[in-house]
């Protein structure tokens, strides 16, 4: 070997070195910002859009015109079997007179018993009418449930869908006749059990229910962009004309959930149906302050837009016709679907290209050892995310116990989300330079995509419509990696196509990480962290050519940073106000058999105005007050209410009867109640009593007694009483009967020195313990 070539590289060999180190930087750079480009562009496409004024062509819908309308449905609360929800149904009923319809008031006695509890019945009063189609295959079903919940006026839950409902009759009205009949449903009594959507199924109205497609609109919040989140049956055309914000994970997920809204048991019956509803701002959802002030008419038109197309969609279609069932996702702005069949090849493509990756990278230097420890290690990183989703809400808890109670919202939820995701990124880059001291970038890279495989096959298998979230980017990603082997070693082709897959990873999570936020909440805001970081992952090759020390040092710094100033500005952010209220929990109890009067909540002795009260606790009250059984309650004692409390009262109404030959003892009472009794609990005692079931006026309730505590082991619930109640028990067994009533009147008694709550304060969400008035009497029989 000459001298001349002991000699180190020459100025040309280090100035090539160092331009292709900047030509690398300069691609990773300009590759990131394109990604927060497409994220930012992803963020856009989730807002609804702006809200057209009354002056809109009358062939479209305009917002303007729905909230005009507003006043009349939701000015006051109006719950099921109150004077106010029969002034709105009358409303209701005389607007689809004046568009030109024929409105009837179905009213029927109905029951209903959910998954997890015991029979709730009502009488209900459901409102109905039909646009008429030119040759009808089936009818359109357009609901929207008209009560609200007892403590607020139901603005947004459900007065403003209310509104969109008969503002989308108005327009169609303006349109050549439709195909299909179009049916218009303002169901009675969906807050206390879906009542009106199961009375309307027995009534039989809506006929063949295999050719009734329905459109259901909802709320969970006041404001948000239109997300059709359920779907049942094959509609995903409907839901691409709809234009609303979707995705098949949504659906997946929801299955999940013990959540209900009327399309559950329309669909029961054998119908199809969409789901649509907006979710943010959950803090306002069923509290006094889902009020006309806060309904975002963006939010209005843009549900008033998807039900329009989602309905005239539905209503030019043949349903009689299967479209056949589809995976489907939104992607700036459009809707994307395949049929559901493809799932699991793609996904076992995905995973058979991993593995193909592996084995034919070993030709090329690739290290599966290498490729394992960054997947594995990985694994630490992922579990960090969900300690951190689940630590935040701890902390936020210990720190602010008020928000842990209720439906456990905070009203500026971003600013927390953000702060956890500083904290989780910065994790990630500890993780991405570990696993680069110890692998290349393309083995750390493939231990990622080999998560998404991974993570694709098994939503295949358990939760299918998911499974595109982790598929697409495994397959770019993976057909990326494949095809930079040809490039030259120091190509800044390598960086990029080790974050392909960041590009579908954005599109597809930043979306569904977002709508999933307001769904949770912060209770479990690692899943929508989760999301983020798999993402996050995906995008690490950009950070090639490794940063000095320093550099990242400082970045980790600048991440903590934003992490605490994130939280200071979630501090202010959420400080309580007169429209952003603190809510507080308390309810009075009396219980005529000991004369004993309560205060109960399910908040703490910390709570303003109302901490005072509670002196004891927490403690469950099961037996004393069996609705309320399984939760913890504060209490302390009351003062007793003279004529405020008003006990429920039980009368036999008819000589027992018994069968001589079972033993069968046949007892009819009449149930009286306290005059604006929203729920009415009677139970039994079955220590000594078999309840063979009853009929509660003319409905049969069967013998389960589900979600109930010793010794009341059988029971149901009456909801929106009007009058007496009569029951007819069938029961067996030695020794008299008891039965225990408890009525629930929103508000409280005048005369108990109850406290009166300050603006900045408000009732917590229904249904928790906020300012109604509770009776409890048992009777022997």
């Amino acid at each position: 070997m000459t001298d001349k070539q002991q000699q180190p590289p020459g100025p040309a060999a280090a100035r090539t070195r160092s331009t292709s180190t900047r030509s690398r930087r300069v691609a990773s750079l300009v590759s990131a910002l394109v990604l927060v480009v497409i994220g930012a562009a992803c963020l856009w496409s989730l807002q609804p859009p702006q809200a057209k004024p009354d002056s809109a062509p009358d062939t479209e819908f305009a917002a303007d015109r729905a909230l005009a309308l507003l006043d009349d449905i939701a000015s006051s609360p109006h719950p099921a079997g109150s004077e106010a929800a029969a002034d709105v149904r009358e409303f209701l009923v005389s607007e689809l007179r004046r568009l030109g319809l024929d409105p009837t008031v179905q009213t029927r006695t109905t029951s209903r018993t959910p998954a997890h509890g015991y029979a709730t019945v009502a009488e209900v009063a459901n409102v109905h009418a039909r646009v008429p189609g030119s040759q009808p295959t089936g009818r359109v079903l357009l609901v929207a449930h008209y009560d609200s919940v007892p403590n607020g006026a139901g603005a947004s839950d459900n007065g403003a869908n209310v509104a969109a409902v008969l503002e989308v009759v108005r327009v169609l009205r303006s349109l050549p006749e439709p195909r299909n009949d179009v049916d218009v449903l303002f169901t009675d009594a969906e807050e206390p059990g879906l009542l009106g959507a199961q009375a309307f199924v027995e009534s039989g109205a809506a006929g063949d229910p295999r050719r009734v497609a329905v459109v259901n609109l909802e709320a969970r919040g006041v404001s948000g962009p239109a997300v059709m989140f359920q779907m049942e049956g094959p509609l995903t055309s409907a839901v691409s004309d709809s234009n609303a914000v979707t995705t098949s994970f949504a659906d997946a997920v929801y299955g999940l959930l013990p959540n209900d809204t009327d399309l559950t048991v329309l669909t029961e019956s054998g119908m199809r149906g969409i789901n649509l509803a907006y979710m943010d701002g959950v803090a306002h959802y069923h509290t006094p302050h889902d009020d006309i002030a806060h309904v975002d008419a963006d939010s209005v038109q843009h549900m008033g837009e998807a039900a329009l197309g989602a309905v005239r969609s539905l209503a030019d279609a043949d349903l009689t016709a299967d479209q056949g069932e589809s995976h489907y996702f939104s992607l700036l702005g459009s809707v994307v679907s395949y049929p559901q069949w493809l799932t699991l090849p793609l996904a076992i493509a995905a995973a058979t290209a991993f593995v193909g990756f592996l084995v034919s990278g070993r030709r090329h230097g690739l290290r599966m050892s290498r490729v394992g420890l960054a997947a594995g290690s990985f694994t630490a990183v992922l579990l960090a995310a969900v300690g951190i989703g689940v630590g935040g809400w701890w902390l936020l808890t210990t720190l602010r116990p008020e928000v842990a109670f209720g439906i456990g919202a905070v009203y500026h939820p971003a600013p927390y989300v953000v702060a956890e995701l500083a904290v989780a990124v910065l994790v990630l880059l500890v993780w991405y330079r570990w696993a680069r001291g110890r692998a290349s970038a393309v083995e750390a890279t493939a231990g990622v995509l080999g998560w998404f495989a991974a993570l694709a096959l098994a939503s295949a298998l358990v939760l299918p419509g998911g499974a595109y979230l982790f598929t697409w980017p495994a397959l770019i990603g993976l057909g990326a990696l494949t095809a930079a082997r040809r490039a030259a070693p120091d190509s800044p082709v390598h960086a990029l196509a080790g974050a392909a897959a960041a590009v579908p990873a954005t599109v597809l999570l930043v979306p569904v990480a977002v709508l999933i936020t307001p769904a949770v909440g912060l209770g479990l805001s690692a899943a929508p962290l989760l999301l983020m970081i798999l993402l996050g992952a995906t995008a690490m090759p950009l950070a090639e050519p490794r940063p000095s020390r320093r550099l990242s040092a400082s970045l980790g710094g600048a991440l903590l940073l934003a992490a605490a100033a994130a939280t200071v500005v979630a501090s202010m952010a959420n400080r309580f106000d007169t429209d952003a209220p603190q809510p507080v929990s308390l309810a009075y109890a009396w219980e005529s058999d000991t004369e004993t009067a309560t205060w109960l909540s399910d908040g703490g002795p910390a709570q303003p105005e109302v901490g005072r009260l509670l002196t004891a606790g927490p403690d469950r009250l099961d037996e004393r007050i069996p609705p309320l059984a399984g939760a913890p309650l504060h209490h302390g004692p009351a003062p007793a209410a003279g004529d405020g409390a008003s006990d429920p009262r039980a009368e036999r109404s008819a000589p027992d009867e018994v069968d001589p030959t079972t033993g069968q003892r046949t007892v009819s009472v009449r149930v009286a109640l306290p005059e604006g009794t929203y729920l009415a609990d009677v139970l039994a005692d079955t220590t000594t009593q078999t309840v063979h079931g009853a009929t509660v006026d003319g409905v049969d309730i069967g013998p389960d007694g589900s979600g109930l505590v010793p010794p009341w082991g059988w029971g149901f619930r009456y909801a929106a009483p009007t009058g007496d109640i009569d029951v007819t028990l069938r029961v067996q067994g030695a020794g008299p009967l008891r039965i225990r009533v408890v009525s629930t009147v929103p508000g409280l008694p005048d005369d108990v020195e109850a406290p009166r709550l300050t603006p900045a304060t408000s009732w917590a969400a229904w249904p928790a313990l906020s300012g109604q008035t509770i009776a409890v009497r048992t009777f022997t029989f």
